[in-house]
């Protein structure tokens, strides 16, 4: 499909041979040194193995290659992700839900604790030197008169 030479770092392939329909995007002066080939108006026909061949005079001529496989389809199928975002949705949802109640459970038993221990520390601080129960002495209750004899 295209033969080239590049001379040096600073030059880009230079044409020998080629078919109109491809073409290099990218460049190989660049630090990256990336060259992507690119088929243009491509058939049914053009499916199948293409092998790419590099030889590098500067590794005393070492060859690399690389192969791909083509496959040219009539019409790229697009897949529809409408059930999978429902689920994804759904399934997020439950466990924001989740977290959600468990975060609200817990403030619920910390106030309800906190509360609680309110109450009690106003029973012990009551229940002093007054008795109340007893009309005893120091008790805030009045003092029943003694009996007549």
């Amino acid at each position: 499909i295209y033969q080239g030479k590049i001379k040096n770092k600073a030059t880009e392939p230079t044409l020998i041979w080629h078919n109109p329909r491809v073409e290099f995007v990218g460049s190989t002066t660049k630090k990256d040194n990336n060259i992507s080939i690119v088929l243009n108006g491509v058939e049914f026909s053009d499916a199948g193995k293409y092998t790419c061949h590099v030889k590098n005079p500067k590794e005393r001529n070492a060859q690399h290659n690389a192969t791909i496989f083509l496959t040219v389809v009539h019409k790229m199928v697009e897949t529809d992700n409408t059930v999978t975002l429902i689920i994804v949705g759904v399934v997020g949802g439950l466990i924001g839900l989740l977290i959600l109640f468990m975060l609200i459970k817990r403030v619920v038993l910390f106030i309800i604790k906190k509360t609680q221990d309110g109450k009690k520390e106003c029973l012990v601080s009551s229940s002093g030197n007054d008795n109340t129960e007893n009309g005893l002495a120091g008790s805030k209750a009045e003092q029943k008169a003694p009996p007549k004899a």
